[in-house]
């Protein structure tokens, strides 16, 4: 009943997108799929992660810290018989391929991959940007999705389907004034994206960026404790498209910038 009333409010999402999707059927296209979704214990990545493992899809993890190995978060506890984890450095090419290759030693195939894993720095105009932030967001945002991509993309190839979801962000598109690092980082994962989605026309792979504003976490709203967060994004909501990205009813959707800004 619960995971029934989950699945009414996510229908009420899609409406807002979709409306003539039915996310019922779509969530009956996951059923022992595998996932791959990198910042899979965060806010964004950690809903996807639920959404997946709700669907009776099996979800392989990288995560970057010890502690997430032995204790997940309480929100994935629950579906912890459907997760594989594995330590790895998503900056780290090496780290990369052996998590993609310890997936396939153990669920031989690869279906869909989420990149949720990112990260933001910003505050200083372009001529006050030290050069470890410039290459850190960079490191973190971008070269973290090329090098997943470029692990994964061989196995969807080999079995003529995947879905790859990228996260990128309001400033990808209005990048706008002391955030250059983040805004170039992720103005380069919808540049990845879109290049993805051109070379794999025709194989049953797709490639599709969301652009969220301002995401509702806890830490943006201790970080903005006097915001208005009423036109903020939820987790949910950007979960709730990226599953549809997901489905074989987004055969035909590929290369896109999804745009989800709220009211912000």
């Amino acid at each position: 009943t619960n995971n029934l009333f989950k699945l009414q409010r996510c229908q009420e999402v899609f409406l807002t997108f979709l409306p003539d999707v039915d996310i019922f059927k779509c969530y009956m296209d996951f059923a022992n799929s595998l996932a791959i979704v990198t910042g899979g214990t965060g806010a964004i990545g950690g809903t996807v992660t639920q959404q997946f493992a709700r669907a009776d899809a099996f979800v392989g993890l990288p995560v970057r810290s010890e502690k997430h190995l032995t204790a997940l978060p309480p929100n994935l506890q629950p579906f912890k018989q459907n997760l594989f984890l594995q330590r790895a450095d998503l900056t780290s090419q090496s780290d990369t391929g052996d998590f993609v290759q310890s997936v396939i030693d153990r669920y031989g195939k690869i279906d869909y991959l989420v990149l949720a894993a990112g990260g933001y720095a910003g505050g200083a105009r372009v001529e006050d940007v030290p050069l470890n932030q410039w290459e850190g967001q960079l490191s973190l945002n971008l070269t973290s999705a090329f090098l997943m991509s470029r692990a994964v993309l061989p196995h969807m190839r080999k079995s003529g389907f995947g879905r790859i979801i990228t996260i990128a962000a309001m400033p990808a598109i209005t990048s706008g004034a002391m955030r250059a690092p983040y805004a170039v980082s992720k103005r380069g994962v919808v540049a990845l994206t879109e290049a993805i989605a051109d070379e794999v026309k025709g194989t049953g792979i797709t490639a599709n960026a969301i652009a969220p504003s301002i995401i509702l976490t806890e830490a943006n709203r201790a970080s903005m404790p006097d915001a208005d967060t009423s036109g903020w994004v939820t987790p949910e909501e950007i979960a709730t498209l990226a599953m549809y990205l997901c489905s074989r009813d987004a055969r035909s959707i590929s290369g896109n910038v999804i745009r989800i800004f709220g009211g912000v």
